[in-house]
């Protein structure tokens, strides 16, 4: 089988090809680069928000669980953004922290979003129970 092409002109089409193959990647890589940025930039604002629910989980039981309550609640109100409250034997505990989104090659343009996390958890009480059946009763620490 053979072409009807000279062949000249197969050498001359490849070439073109190749031009038109450099001029696609050049226009498709900058997109391709800004969703990658976009994309990774996601990523850490879902991270953060996640240790933001972590945070606010961990100070909901540590005060949940401990024995006294109130002290609990003043350690975690140190804290700038944290707001704790206790209502029917009920702690809740929001965080709210300001996050800079960080655009890599455009340290010029600073937008931030505010994150927010909410968590609550019943009061636990002392644990007491009788042990063999007797009169001592242990608490939880």
């Amino acid at each position: 089988m053979s072409s009807t092409r000279p062949r000249r002109q197969r050498w001359a089409d490849a070439t073109l090809d190749r031009g038109q193959a450099a001029v696609e990647f050049a226009l498709v890589l900058p997109l391709l680069a800004i969703f990658t940025v976009v994309l990774v930039q996601f990523a850490v604002v879902a991270r953060d928000q996640m240790n933001l629910w972590q945070t606010a989980r961990d100070a909901a039981r540590g005060i949940a669980l401990s024995n006294d309550p109130v002290a609990e609640v003043a350690r975690w109100q140190r804290f700038d953004g944290f707001d704790v409250t206790i209502e029917g034997g009920v702690v809740t505990v929001s965080v709210a922290r300001k996050q800079a989104i960080r655009i890599v090659g455009l340290d010029f343009v600073r937008p931030s979003i505010v994150l927010r996390a909410r968590v609550s958890m019943a009061l636990e009480p002392p644990l007491a129970f009788a042990v063999d059946g007797g009169d001592q009763a242990l608490a939880a620490p």
